[in-house]
């Protein structure tokens, strides 16, 4: 028979810590003072507003630098890649003949966009920035259905 949910949410902690109350201005700093300066500009844009929202919830740490600008940087790179094969005359495949007749193949900018995606999952689930990850990494989430049984295994 499966649990039913637990009325009793207050186990449900929505930000772990004290980060959540403190004013945005206070997260702003933080963001300012670790932004890396080795970010283009627009990947600067992109670390002020992921960093601002992990600082919030606490994630914000100086050892994490390096990873959330990472972040930054792939993810600016995607879009830059996007939008270049999103133009007319480029495309994101092309055609070539040969002894096997016509045929579209990739071209070599969708294998990369394709690298960067990996990576850019690998860093989102890191650091927490999609629900399933997000869930994983808060280690004071309560469960919405009582106790786990299997906790002790």
């Amino acid at each position: 028979m499966a649990n039913k949910a637990n009325p009793n949410t207050g186990n449900v902690a929505q930000f772990p810590g004290e980060f959540a109350e403190k004013p945005d201005e206070w997260h702003a700093a933080r963001v300012a003072e670790l932004k890396p300066s080795a970010l283009g500009e627009s990947e600067s844009l992109r670390w002020d507003i992921v960093a601002f929202e992990l600082s919030k919830i606490g994630r914000l740490k100086s050892i994490y630098v390096d990873v959330i600008a990472e972040y930054c940087r792939v993810a600016e790179r995607m879009a830059q890649t996007i939008e270049y094969l999103d133009q007319d005359d480029v495309g994101w495949t092309y055609i070539t003949t040969g002894r096997h007749g016509r045929q579209i193949k990739s071209r070599p900018e969708v294998a990369q966009y394709n690298d960067d995606w990996r990576k850019w999952r690998s860093l989102i689930s890191e650091l927490g920035l999609s629900p399933a990850a997000e869930k994983s990494l808060n280690a004071s989430q309560g469960d919405l259905f009582g106790p786990n049984p299997f906790n002790d295994f």
